[in-house]
């Protein structure tokens, strides 16, 4: 969901030159819009109508009973719990667990390091998921042999590792991800590229931004741990760590992808991305913060025009079962900045999404 900007920031996007040339990369779904919620007649809406009528909310109002194992929320790269006060909160899942727990689930935050490697971060994990475990046992009805782990962003790598290196596949019951970059993101390659040829660049420093920190080239080269959380996030680690944290059978993974673009503008690659799986209103397109602008079109490999939702592509969310595409930024996927409206151009409500995964959850025995 754009935001407004101030002078500065306006004259900081314009400067990103290459990104504002591919507006159109700047992923949203172009599938034909499916929802829960009911259209009015056709025949009753001009066509301003169906371009500037408020949208309705995307999922039905959820309902169900409440999942059989706790949740723990898995936040991503420079994420704190939602209790945190740090700029870096706005990573956070924003009103989700307490939505979540009035539905009647049991809801665990996890907190770990901003900035590491997913191993690092996958062990902090473990320790909430045996927290989770033994809040559960004090809660009637609850579960306490496994758990479902809900992960925005790096997050999902991080419950990857804790599955399979750290062997926790026998107390996770399902792993759902969204917008994790399974596959890496380009503009971390891009960093660490620039870090190697020791070449200041503007996109460096905004992606960082993003995080809460800024980073010089000389900085980031002797961070090791932004470093390692970067070289995570790479696409050309990605094919070795997925071979070093293969999928655990007993457990069921589901993934889910956001995709936005500047400006909400098309790209004609968004259905076949999505393979068809899209949720949104009339079509519409999700206008992109523009926090997230400034790298959105190196995510997208520029000219290629990757869909992405302003750090991980479509294609890198995909892990496991896909469940579709959500007409939602990176900001947006988890309700920031601290935002609890619907998006009136989308029909997108972030605590329904997730009351809505969680329900399912539930109806699947998780």
């Amino acid at each position: 969901m754009a935001r407004s900007l101030g002078l500065g920031s306006v004259g900081s996007v314009l400067r990103a030159v290459p990104l504002v040339a591919m507006v159109a990369g700047l992923a949203a779904c172009s599938a034909e819009a499916t929802t829960d919620a009911p259209e009015p007649d056709e025949s009753e809406i001009t066509e301003e109508q169906a371009l500037t009528s408020p949208a309705p909310a995307l999922f039905a109002e959820p309902t169900g009973k409440a999942t059989k194992h706790p949740i723990v929320l898995a936040h991503g790269f420079m994420g704190t719990d939602s209790s945190g006060t740090s700029a870096t909160n706005v990573w956070s899942f924003f009103g989700v667990a307490d939505a979540l727990r009035a539905d009647g689930h049991v809801v665990h935050e996890a907190r770990v390091q901003p900035f590491h490697a997913p191993e690092v971060r996958a062990k902090e994990l473990a320790k909430h998921v045996d927290l989770a475990i033994s809040e559960c046992r004090t809660k009637p009805g609850c579960d306490a042999s496994r758990v479902n782990v809900i992960a925005h962003s790096m997050g999902g790598l991080d419950a990857r590792v804790l599955v399979s290196k750290l062997g926790y596949g026998d107390r996770v019951a399902s792993v759902t991800t969204i917008s994790s970059p399974h596959k890496g993101t380009y503009v971390a390659d891009v960093g660490l590229n620039l870090v190697q040829k020791d070449k200041a660049n503007d996109a460096l420093t905004k992606l960082f931004s993003l995080f809460g920190r800024t980073f010089t080239t000389d900085d980031l080269a002797n961070d090791a741990d932004a470093r390692a959380a970067l070289t995570a996030l790479t696409e050309a680690r990605a094919a070795s760590f997925s071979a070093e944290n293969p999928d655990d059978r007993r457990v069921y993974y589901q993934s889910w992808a956001g995709v936005s673009s500047v400006l909400g503008v098309p790209n004609p690659k968004d259905f076949e991305a999505c393979e068809g799986r899209f949720l949104t209103y009339r079509k519409r397109r999700d206008a992109m913060d523009a926090l997230l602008v400034p790298v959105a079109g190196i995510v997208a490999h520029g000219t290629e025009l990757r869909p992405n939702d302003g750090l991980a592509t479509v294609e890198s969310a995909k892990h496991g079962t896909f469940r579709g595409c959500i007409p939602a930024d990176h900001l947006d996927q988890v309700g920031q900045i601290k935002d609890t409206r619907r998006d009136t151009r989308t029909g997108f409500d972030h605590l329904r999404f997730y009351r809505t995964m969680a329900f399912d959850l539930a109806k699947r025995g998780f």
